[in-house]
């Protein structure tokens, strides 16, 4: 690259893309947030930043569920992304470019280019094969990687046993130079954990399957020159990195594009798809002749009651919702501050409320509205000369190298501990000083903490943008102000504007939630237990991408002939158990007399997967032990099932849920 071209050479940031199969969760969120933030301090450093974020369009995942909804698989696609869209958007999340892998004009063009290149290398053949395929993952999966049959990442899913010629490419070739690479940190892999977790893999890393044969899967990019395939996940959404910034090279704009932006500075993803990008990636680039990307930046799951955030493990939490709950740079504040950068953090909505209040609204923007609005009311908005030689200034000075150096390092967590640090640093300052009563030096103290507010706002701004512009505004600095080598002692002789509250307290709510997250189920295979005469195990579809799994005794009751095809209420989100040796994944809900003679399906007239909901109240989504379910019982009476805790009845689809069963059954 010429000096004029490496003069041009923009900062190149990726999230993964995301797969709009559903709606955005967390996880989504966390990834979003992250990388913004990254392209929002690289853009303080100075940096040309292109950010490029999009959505992973193909796969059986996203054609399954389109038929399963009777719509035609873009018009799916299109209501779905646009939710993904709406999300950033909200987020205030600096993106410069959005790619679909649905895109015929810039997408599939370039990733047909890159598998002309992977075969003339010589690098895919075709063979028959036989493998363990994961659809949550969108990959084959070796026994061993899976957990009790299933793949850990998709405990609810079910593993299929895919049989056909596919093409493979040749991963095994480059392994020993991907290690080497990785090694030497010329593709650096960030934290060490995942660098370690790599390297063990590369050790024994096999030839991948990179296509699906058409009629297994009719949705996906065909290959040039073999109409009875398309592209598996690997050459179809990898390839967005480079396909996005114009790799198809089609006209001379997506060419100039293309040299002035790859390679990629960062990848940002997660870290269940580690492999994907640091050992198949690298290897399909080096296979094409293309510049490998200069880091990979691992991050962990976000975790509620122990348990990963997930559709697949059903406690879901919806973004949108605690984004207007709480206010958009405050969540985005939380999210960067419980990433540990080598492990998974953990969330909850008390944790978030204790962190705004403590953190962004007691430290910090008690900070910065106390010096505004006291330099507005007793000094006539001025900043004035104050002494250079203070020493917390040489204490700050040396923080801002300290918090550049956790943002180069991803560590958010961090950074923001460094932050708080330095308001903190303020607040004391500020409270030692007294300018309420040291009239005299109200001036001077009031300068340095006007000059740490302005500090905090540059500091702040990759985390909390609106928050940091807006105390830019009542600084009365022009935005262009917000830039790394502003961040100095420097502001004197200057006119504020009005100071104003911008971040308040949240008010914990105390919302009452029914603990258990009931859902409509239908039974699509019965069969008797192999070791119990009191055991049936159930398939039971509850509107997920694979039947769950039920283990109940209902052998004395029913037949399994007459259970197929009944659509009953199942606690889905009670933790997993072994029942007879087989994983229950939930349990249904039937009436007991009060002799146990008799045991009745509650059967109602529902979609596979419609909430069930007690009375108003809210279900909530974290995994039930069985015995805190059996803590608040059902029962029926006037031929409905009432929670008489509640003192409400079950509800599907707004009206209570009637059953033909003598009151005092107990429900369970």
């Amino acid at each position: 690259m010429s000096e004029a071209d490496s003069a041009r050479k923009k900062f190149y940031i990726t999230t993964a893309i995301a797969y709009p199969n559903g709606k955005p969760h967390m996880g989504h969120a966390l990834e979003i947030i992250q990388a913004d933030c990254l392209a929002r301090f690289y853009r303080l450093l100075g940096k040309d930043v292109w950010f490029q974020t999009g959505t992973d369009e193909h796969g059986i995942k996203n054609w399954r569920t389109a038929k399963q909804e009777g719509k035609d698989i873009m018009d799916f696609l299109d209501a779905n992304v646009a939710v993904f869209i709406d999300l950033y958007k909200k987020l205030n999340i600096s993106n410069d470019y959005f790619i679909r892998t649905s895109d015929k004009k810039l997408h599939y063009p370039g990733s047909q280019k890159l598998w002309k290149k992977l075969i003339e290398a010589g690098d895919l053949y075709k063979k028959k094969y036989t493998g363990l395929y994961c659809v949550g993952c969108e990959s084959f999966k070796t026994e061993k990687e899976l957990v009790d049959g299933k793949c850990p990442d998709h405990p609810t899913r079910v593993i299929e046993e895919v049989e056909e010629e596919n093409y493979f490419f040749k991963l095994s070739k480059y392994k020993d130079q991907i290690i080497k690479i990785i090694e030497s940190d010329e593709y650096k892999v960030v934290p060490q954990t995942r660098k370690n977790e790599i390297l063990s893999f590369l050790k024994d890393a096999k030839d991948i399957s990179f296509s699906r044969n058409k009629e297994a899967l009719p949705w996906g990019i065909p290959i040039p020159e073999d109409d009875a395939h398309v592209m598996y996940v690997w050459c179809d959404a990898l390839s967005n990195y480079i396909t996005g910034p114009g790799y198809a090279g089609l006209d001379d704009e997506q060419k100039n594009q293309f040299k002035n932006t790859w390679p990629c500075d960062i990848h940002c993803i997660g870290k269940d798809i580690l492999r994907f990008h640091a050992a198949f990636w690298p290897a399909m680039l080096l296979s094409a002749g293309v510049q490998l990307p200069k880091e990979l930046f691992v991050h962990g799951f976000l975790h509620m009651s122990g348990a990963k955030m997930g559709k697949s493990t059903g406690n879901v939490v919806d973004p949108f919702k605690n984004m207007e709950e709480f206010g958009v740079d405050p969540f985005r504040y939380f999210i960067l501050s419980c990433m540990p950068i080598d492990g998974d953090g953990d969330y909850s909505e008390d944790l978030i409320i204790e962190r705004i209040n403590s953190e962004v609204v007691g430290n910090i923007s008690n900070f910065c509205y106390r010096s505004l609005s006291f330099t507005n009311k007793t000094l006539n908005d001025s900043v004035a000369e104050f002494d250079k030689s203070n020493p917390i200034i040489k204490q700050i000075e040396d923080l801002f190298i300290q918090t550049k150096a956790a943002y180069e390092k991803r560590d958010f967590k961090q950074v923001i501990s460094t932050i708080l640090e330095i308001s903190s640093i303020g607040n004391r300052f500020m409270q030692e000083n007294e300018p309420w009563k040291n009239k005299e030096t109200a001036p001077q103290t009031m300068s340095l903490c006007l000059n740490i507010v302005k500090n905090l706002a540059i500091l702040l701004h990759p985390i909390m943008p609106a928050y940091a512009e807006e105390i830019q505004k009542q600084l009365n600095l022009p935005l262009e102000k917000l830039s790394w080598d502003n961040l100095n002692f420097e502001l004197t002789n200057h006119k504020i504007g009005k100071g104003e509250i911008i971040i308040r307290k949240v008010e914990k709510k105390e919302v009452l939630k029914y603990p258990a997250n009931l859902k409509v189920a239908e039974i699509k295979e019965a069969k008797l237990h192999d070791d119990s005469d009191k055991l049936i195990v159930l398939q039971i579809d509850i509107g997920e991408d694979n039947p769950r799994q039920l283990v109940a005794g209902l052998q004395k009751y029913y037949k399994p002939e007459d259970l197929v095809g009944k659509k009953i209420i199942v606690v889905s989100n009670l933790k997993p158990a072994k029942l007879g040796g087989k994983l229950s994944q939930g349990m249904l809900l039937a009436a007991s007399s009060p002799d146990d003679k008799e045991v009745i399906l509650i059967e109602v007239d529902g979609k596979p997967g419609g909430q069930v909901n007690c009375g108003s109240l809210e279900s909530d989504t974290s995994e039930l032990k069985i015995d805190n379910f059996f803590n608040i019982p059902l029962k029926i009476k006037d031929k409905k099932i009432l929670v008489e805790k509640f003192g409400s009845n079950l509800i599907l689809n707004g009206k209570e849920i009637t059953v033909d069963v003598a009151d005092g059954y107990t429900v369970g």
